[in-house]
C-alpha cells in the first residue's frame, strides 16, 4: 500500500473544506486507558474535550502486512526466469500488440505461481515479515 492513499501524494486542496463541511462519520470518547486503532488512512481529528485534564497522544504506525504484500513476494522470484526480463519494445506499448504481451505475462505468471514451493515460500515469507526493515507496504 505505499502509494495508496498518502496524504502527501494525494493532498488536494479541498480536503479540510470538505471534511469540515460534512462532519466526521463517527465521534468516541475515550477514557484513560482506552486506545483507539485505525487502519492507515484514516482521516482523524483527536482533541482534548476536558482541556483541564491531562492528555497524551501517541502515533503508532504498524508495519501492516497486506495481499498485495504476498503478491509481492509470491512473484519476487520471476525476475530469475528469462520470460520475466524481456524487453517490451516500445511498439509492443498500444493495441493488440500489448493486449497480445498482457495476455503472454499473464499466462507466464500463473505457470511461474503454480510451480512454486508454497512451503518453503512461506518460511521465506514469514523471515521476511519479521526481518524487513524497511516499511514498503
Amino acid at each position: 500500500m505505499r502509494e495508496f492513499s498518502e496524504s502527501w501524494r494525494v493532498w488536494r486542496e479541498n480536503y479540510i473544506p470538505d471534511w469540515e463541511a460534512a462532519g466526521p462519520d463517527a465521534e468516541f470518547d475515550l477514557h484513560a486507558g482506552q486506545s483507539p486503532l485505525l487502519p492507515r488512512g484514516w482521516v482523524h481529528n483527536p482533541y482534548v474535550a476536558d482541556t483541564g485534564e491531562g492528555s497524551v497522544r501517541l502515533t503508532f504506525a504498524i508495519r501492516e502486512r497486506t495481499p498485495v504484500w504476498l503478491a509481492e513476494k509470491l512473484i519476487a522470484g520471476a525476475i530469475e526466469e528469462p520470460a520475466f526480463r524481456r524487453i517490451i519494445l516500445p511498439g509492443e506499448i498500444s493495441g493488440a500488440a500489448l493486449a497480445e504481451r498482457v495476455h503472454e505475462t499473464r499466462d507466464a505468471l500463473v505457470r511461474f505461481l503454480a510451480a512454486l514451493d508454497v512451503a518453503e515460500l512461506a518460511l521465506l515469507v514469514r523471515q521476511a515479515a519479521v526481518t524487513e526493515l524497511e516499511y514498503t507496504t
